[in-house]
């Protein structure tokens, strides 16, 4: 579940957390033993804003299967962007 939570963050933050000056994405991974952080930090200020997309539609569903999947996730502002994060119990 990791990798696959891992890959829809990246992948939002490629397609939609570029700010006007190009962006750098960076990878973050914090764990204790009890849980595993996962957290990708792009240029963009901008929240990321699920879609409602119909069954027929090719992409848009990233954000919900977040939800659905993970333990818990959010948004954290931070100076020169955000992070948005994901948490899975172990």
């Amino acid at each position: 579940m990791c990798v696959l939570l891992t890959s829809e963050l990246v992948t939002n933050a490629v397609l939609y957390g570029q700010s006007e000056l190009g962006g750098r994405i960076e990878l973050r991974i914090s764990f204790t033993p009890a849980m595993v952080r996962i957290g990708v930090h792009d240029q963009s200020p901008a929240p990321p804003v699920a879609q409602n997309v119909g069954p027929d539609a090719m992409s848009g569903r990233g954000l919900d299967l977040v939800d659905a999947v993970s333990s818990a996730w959010g948004v954290d502002a931070t100076d020169g962007g955000k992070e948005v994060w994901f948490a899975l119990w172990l």
